[in-house]
């Protein structure tokens, strides 16, 4: 079956989404759902999930580029402007969550799908992947295809050429949804010891830290993230560790490592790495 406007209507389901008339989706504003449809852009993505993967082409020759290109996924609907230039999108069927109760393992998928997708298509890596082209503006024209809700898995099987194995690792290095990843892994590293020092300030100031770093870290990108999704980021990692981090937790793990010395380095490592995952379960869907 083919999608349509009103199936994409009954998939998109943001209340008080970023919209804007300006060109490239600059300076939106939050508004009502009904008033966000009439612009001509429109925030792709909630702040805390990914439920479409929208990738940038700047060829002339987008659309037959996005539904020709062989071996690469058929995309849900692709919305051209006039030059041929077009925001080509892919449905979830499960929306993956990218900040608050986000588990590790569906963030660097989703990242990894995106990456696939956009070496394939020769995409636009500067691409910040927030607000989109409103596919149901005049403005548009929109090409309607499959109404297939994707998973994630049936995405990388048809990118078996053009799926990294890893993301990259240095902030300079991410862009996309990889973004999202190596901010939360910096942040919550750099949480577990930091967390220590600013106790006494209380919750209010350990979260005001924690987000002035995530904003710091976020500047290294090429093309930063949302302000707001590193706001849901911060809260998230300092919220948890205020829970599960205390002095005397440390404490005891580095008087063991002085005790012990090298052979029991494996065993620290261990209850290093227990204390990463307990983070990424508690905060699992």
């Amino acid at each position: 079956m083919t999608m349509t406007a009103e199936r994409w209507l009954e998939t998109y389901r943001q209340k008080w989404p970023m919209a804007t008339d300006h060109d490239k989706g600059r300076y939106p504003h939050r508004q009502t759902r009904s008033e966000a449809l009439q612009r001509r852009y429109i925030q792709a993505n909630p702040s805390a999930l990914t439920a479409q993967i929208v990738i940038d082409l700047d060829h002339e020759d987008s659309l037959s580029r996005a539904l020709e290109l062989n071996g690469v996924p058929t995309p849900n609907y692709v919305a051209q402007s006039p030059s041929g230039r077009a925001h080509v999108a892919y449905l979830l069927k499960a929306p993956v969550c990218r900040t608050d109760n986000a588990r590790l393992e569906p963030m660097r998928f989703v990242a990894r799908v995106e990456a696939g997708l956009v070496s394939a298509l020769r995409a636009d890596l500067g691409y910040a992947g927030f607000m989109t082209k409103n596919p149901i503006h005049d403005d548009w024209d929109t090409v309607w295809t499959n109404d297939h809700l994707w998973t994630l898995k049936e995405l990388a099987t048809q990118l078996p050429g053009w799926l990294p194995h890893a993301l990259p690792r240095r902030a300079a290095e991410s862009s996309g949804l990889a973004r999202n990843v190596t901010l939360f892994n910096r942040v919550r590293l750099w949480s577990y010891r930091a967390i220590l020092r600013h106790r006494d300030g209380g919750i209010s100031a350990w979260e005001e830290v924690t987000h002035a770093y995530a904003l710091a870290v976020n500047q290294e990108f090429p093309t930063p993230l949302a302000t707001s999704e590193v706001r849901h980021l911060a809260r998230s990692v300092s919220r948890w560790t205020w829970r599960n981090l205390t002095a005397e937790g440390f404490t005891k793990l580095q008087r063991e490592r002085g005790r012990k010395g090298g052979a029991a380095t494996a065993a620290i490592r261990s209850a290093e790495k227990t204390i990463t995952d307990e983070l990424i379960r508690s905060m699992a869907l």
